[in-house]
């Protein structure tokens, strides 16, 4: 039986966590988590995915405000004895002291490291237009990401897939290369990455997804509308207001004799929305306007229609 902690905060980690909890093999010791955020308003707390994860399922779960600093946690940690820690998705780097407790500390990571190291790879992928991503086991260091690989696993693209598609497969992909790291430790060759192919990506921001359809290429809207679905969304200035595109298509040239233009970049013809771009036509079939609910583009053009 193999002793693990296990650090995670969303919903990405789930899996994994599921995983550890599952196995026979293997004694979940406790989970360490982020800290509950508060909303906007500071009205109400939040817990993370993997706290409410923990709860539901009567883990023992504890949340440091900054791990290196807590003490009490990190002697706790010690106490413990583990063989592992597991990470996938935590928030923090870990000091040398808490990396040196266990046998190893092994982190599942959602790309084929060395590249996109950081925060968002799963968007990355999507925004670069790669047709292959993967996800990937390996020890961790002090440096973000960048210690020696154990395990890779790769995944084929066909091009249309969105953020939240990947993030799922990517999340259940990780769980099962964790576990059969996990298993086979010892047996496994460490791989150092190559620090030249390496590359880094930071957290994705709610500003990243404004884009002006003026400026805009169709490849470029079209990778961004899947590689920020379902958050922060694409979302462009409309009409003295924000409207989000949830779903976009590249069409080609639209014939149409009863052409109705909404504004300089918006118009719908043959009963379809559609947003003219830099390079030619985009057709627009799901979108939300600011202060109502997502909507087809049918729903859209018929209550345009009926104003």
């Amino acid at each position: 039986m193999k002793k693990v902690i296990f650090l995670g905060t969303p919903d990405f980690s789930i899996p994994t966590l599921d995983n550890l909890y599952k196995d026979n093999e293997i004694d979940l010791m406790f989970v360490l988590t982020k800290q509950d955020k508060k909303s906007n308003r500071g009205m109400q707390i939040s817990f993370s995915p993997v706290k409410k994860f923990c709860i539901e399922h009567n883990i023992k779960y504890y949340q440091p405000n900054k791990l290196k600093d807590d003490r009490e946690i990190i002697s706790l940690i010690k106490d413990s004895k583990p063989d592992f820690l597991v990470v996938v998705a935590y928030g923090e780097i870990l000091s040398k002291e808490i990396l040196d407790i266990p046998i190893a500390c092994i982190n599942g990571h959602a790309s084929l490291l060395p590249k996109y190291r950081g925060s968002s790879p799963i968007q990355s992928c999507i925004l670069n237009g790669d047709r292959i991503t993967g996800t990937t086991t390996m020890l961790m260091e002090e440096k973000l990401d960048s210690g020696d690989i154990l395990l890779k696993k790769e995944l084929n693209l066909l091009g249309d897939e969105n953020c939240e598609f990947l993030f799922n497969k990517l999340s259940i992909m990780t769980a099962d290369l964790v576990i059969e790291t996990l298993k086979n430790f010892e047996n496994i060759k460490k791989t150092p990455q190559n620090e030249n192919e390496a590359t880094y990506v930071k957290l994705v921001k709610k500003e990243d997804g404004f884009v002006d359809l003026k400026k805009e290429s169709i490849d470029n809207l079209c990778r961004k509308v899947r590689a920020y679905n379902p958050w922060p969304s694409v979302y462009t200035s409309f009409n003295d207001r924000f409207l989000k595109l949830f779903e976009v298509e590249r069409v080609n040239n639209i014939i149409s004799s009863d052409t109705i233009w909404i504004n300089d970049v918006f118009f719908i013809a043959n009963s379809e929305l559609y947003a003219k771009l830099v390079d030619g036509t985009v057709k627009v079939t799901k979108l939300q306007i600011e202060g109502k609910k997502k909507m087809s583009s049918k729903d859209f053009i018929n209550g345009y229609k009926n104003r």
